[in-house]
């Protein structure tokens, strides 16, 4: 972080914090060298969020080389965990330890004009599928993880979600097994559900457990008894589910004619561009929205 006073300062120690996240998505191992094509420069991730934190910076640069000084202190923050799994810890952790913050700003998307002023909720999961796993002939007729997990998906993928509020669902990432000739002992998938009302987003989940829960014991039931297993019926393996939070970033809204609303279509009307209002995103603004 880095702060520039108000002249209010301390009489007023209300503050506006101006954030851009440093973490970034791709591949490790990419080359990050910056290239200049024309007037435009390219590397990976700059417009998510490598952009907003040089932006940031000459921000913090231009008002110190003009010698401006606002009326409220101004907070600059790079903070982490925005991405991925990173489930906001860095904007959680600052709305935990500064409790002066008026107005916050979450400078993200490459759209200059784009202005997201509502907090699309999420919930993100790693479901475990285990058995006892075997080999593919040997043991064949035991109930199979992966098996269970496909039942899984397809059940998924015939969800039906409400267009309003958007309601959306994923599943994003599919690991397990060892061998082609293994009847593996676990599986385990990463699911994404999102959505712009919490009773939306809960009843999702709701329907994620239940479908989760259903092919599992589908999966049992599909083998229990069947010739192959030579041992007692009492002693039949089972196929489990087990779910684990990765991820859960709260919504909220706020309205259009917001002044912190207001005040970003007057910049953006400044620059020569016209806003370009959106009520649905998931950015570090998930926090103080929520709150």
């Amino acid at each position: 972080t880095g702060i520039i006073k108000g002249t209010r300062w301390p009489e007023d120690k209300g503050e506006i914090m101006l954030a851009s996240h440093t973490d970034t998505v791709f591949p490790e191992g990419t080359d990050l060298t910056v290239c200049k094509e024309g007037d435009t420069y390219f590397c990976p991730s700059i417009g998510d969020d490598t952009r907003g934190v040089a932006e940031l910076v000459s921000i913090a640069e231009s008002m110190v080389s003009a010698g401006i000084r606002p009326e409220k202190t101004i907070v600059f923050c790079a903070n982490v965990c925005e991405e991925g799994l990173g489930n906001l810890k860095g904007i959680r952790h600052i709305f935990k330890t500064r409790t002066n913050i008026e107005a916050f700003v979450s400078i993200d998307d490459g759209t200059t004009e784009k202005i997201i002023y509502g907090a699309t909720g999420s919930l993100r999961y790693e479901i475990r599928f285990t058995g006892p796993g075997g080999h593919s002939f040997g043991a064949f007729g035991i109930p199979n993880p992966i098996h269970a997990m496909g039942r899984a998906i397809a059940k998924i993928s015939r969800f039906t979600v409400p267009k309003h509020p958007k309601t959306t669902f994923n599943v994003g990432v599919v690991s397990g097994g060892t061998t082609v000739n293994t009847i593996p002992s676990m599986a385990s998938m990463l699911v994404d559900l999102r959505s712009g009302n919490e009773n939306a987003l809960n009843r999702l989940a709701d329907m994620l457990k239940r479908a989760v829960s259903e092919a599992a014991e589908e999966e049992n039931i599909r083998w229990n008894g069947e010739a192959f297993w030579k041992n007692s019926p009492d002693n039949f393996p089972q196929v489990t589910a087990e779910f684990i939070e990765k991820g859960n970033r709260p919504g909220g809204c706020q309205t259009s004619d917001a002044l912190i609303v207001q005040a970003a279509e007057a910049a953006v009307r400044a620059v020569g561009m016209e806003p370009a209002l959106s009520d649905e995103g998931s950015t570090d603004s998930n926090i103080p929205i929520s709150l």
